[in-house]
């Protein structure tokens, strides 16, 4: 039994099908559609010869001549609607996001969508925070009143809080020293 081979043109993978059932409508690794869909098939000639694609041009222009329709779209109009004063390279916010990087000693990474975060501020827990008592230590990890840094993410917003330096080495002592 003879097997075939093909390479998606999506994910580089060879797929080998049987010639009883036939080739593959779709690829098994990425399920891109392997038909001549969203395809393009180029051919490469030598200096003096006329390629395929040449040939297929030329007759299409025939073609276009031979219609004449008042609605038809040339390529240079698909030009003038690109907006040239839009500015290529980081846009304001890009380049604010990044000043204030740049100012930062700690830029810790989201956990969401993995952007480095903008330090917002510290948020001090004054009431309503419950300390709990580990079993093993006699005092709680965290005191009543302690205080966290507060850092936003600039691309999908999502707020996180780290305990402040101060309360994170009281937590470190306790657990170090409490045998």
């Amino acid at each position: 039994m003879q097997t075939h081979d093909h390479i998606c043109p999506w994910c580089q993978t060879e797929i080998v099908w049987d010639p009883e059932i036939g080739p593959e409508e779709a690829c098994p690794h990425c399920y891109n559609d392997l038909g001549d869909y969203r395809s393009l098939k180029l051919s490469a000639s030598q200096p003096g010869q006329e390629s395929d694609l040449e040939e297929d041009d030329e007759e299409d222009h025939d073609e276009e001549h031979d219609v004449e329709d008042e609605d038809t779209v040339e390529d240079t109009d698909l030009l003038d609607d690109y907006d040239d004063e839009e500015p290529e390279g980081p846009d304001e916010y890009e380049e604010g996001v990044q000043r204030v990087l740049d100012t930062q000693i700690e830029v810790p990474e989201c956990s969401n969508c993995h952007s480095f975060m903008l330090f917002a501020g510290t948020r001090t827990l004054e009431s309503g925070f419950v300390p709990a008592v580990p079993v093993g230590l006699n005092e709680p990890l965290l005191k009543a009143v302690h205080t966290s840094k507060m850092y936003v993410c600039p691309s999908c917003f999502k707020i996180e809080h780290v305990l402040d330096d101060e309360d994170r080495l009281a937590m470190i002592e306790l657990l170090k020293n409490n045998k």
